[in-house]
Order: structure tokens, then C-alpha cells, then sequence
């Protein structure tokens, strides 16, 4: 558990469902998608701790770019962040993940040749399924060798939509 940090939270309704946003005075720090508030304070307060609803100057720059992101806006996902979990090795995974284009997909080989590993294909996708900041750090753009979807921590009709999003379609889930 993470202490001595003032965490903020809101949530951002988006075409793959609620998507909660916690910030620290240091940066955004989780994204998380979880259906009810219940379910993601059970899982965030077990991550963090004590936590407050409410505004910040962090919270509410985060909450207006992903709002535009999932209005289909191109829009630059690079303000402050503050990476309080993973180890040194899902870090640098999550920073490559950054490198991935906009609307492109690459695979969990290309991100694991791209890190000097040319057998951590697997580890990759292991990563990808701890990523704290998902749509920030874009594992939703790693797709398996064959092109196929793959997995994703919050399901892949999520990772259908994001890739939707990006390519055009801001259309609601059915």
C-alpha cells in the first residue's frame, strides 16, 4: 500500500464504460475501469489507502485531455504522471509503450526486440496486464504477432473500442 500521498478521483464516462482517474500532487497515477464506484474504491483503497473525492489542478487537467481522447481527439497525452507502482522492468515496458503511434499497432515481439529481449514476448504481455495507466501508456496498441487482439487487463472489448477511438469511430458500446 501506498502512504503518504494525497490521492484525488473522478470518473470519465467513455464508450467502453466508466474510467476512473486517480492523481497525486505529482501526476495522474491510475487509470481504472470499473463498472460501479463500489468496485473501484474496494480496488484503488486496497492499492492506496485513504483517498478523497474532489477537485485538483491535476485531476482536472487529466479528466478535460481524456475527455477530448475519447471524444476522438488527437490530443497529447503527456502531462504529469507519477508512477508509484511496477518494477523497474514493467517501467520501461510502460515507457516504450509511449513509442507506439497514434492509431498503429505493434506487436508484443516488436516491444520486446525493441528492449534488447528477443525471447520476452510473454514478459511484455505480463507487463501490459499490470500497466497502472492504461490509454496513457498504450498497451491497448499491442497486438500478437499474427495481429491478433490479444488480451488486456480490462477486457478486449475495451481494446476494440480505444483502437476504435483512434481510428475514427467514438460511437457508444452497444
Amino acid at each position: 500500500m501506498i502512504r503518504g500521498t494525497d490521492f484525488t478521483y473522478d470518473v470519465i464516462d467513455t464508450p467502453c464504460g466508466p474510467c476512473w482517474l486517480v492523481t497525486s500532487s505529482g501526476g495522474l497515477s491510475f487509470l481504472v475501469w470499473k463498472r460501479s464506484k463500489e468496485a473501484f474504491l474496494a480496488e484503488i483503497q486496497n492499492r492506496v489507502g485513504r483517498m478523497k473525492e474532489g477537485r485538483s489542478i491535476m485531476l482536472d487537467r487529466w479528466h478535460d485531455a481524456l475527455v477530448r481522447y475519447f471524444n476522438g481527439e488527437r490530443v497529447c497525452l503527456d502531462g504529469p504522471i507519477s508512477l508509484l507502482v511496477g518494477t523497474p522492468f514493467q517501467q520501461k515496458v510502460w515507457v516504450k509503450l509511449k513509442e507506439i503511434p497514434y492509431g498503429e499497432t505493434r506487436s508484443y515481439q516488436w516491444v520486446s526486440n525493441q528492449l534488447g529481449m528477443a525471447r520476452g514476448a510473454r514478459a511484455i504481455g505480463s507487463a501490459c496486464r499490470e500497466n497502472p495507466l492504461p490509454v496513457i501508456f498504450p498497451c491497448h496498441r499491442v497486438v500478437r504477432q499474427d495481429g491478433a487482439l490479444g488480451g488486456y487487463s480490462g477486457g478486449v472489448y475495451i481494446k476494440k473500442m480505444l483502437l476504435g477511438t483512434e481510428h475514427g469511430d467514438t460511437g457508444r458500446k452497444p
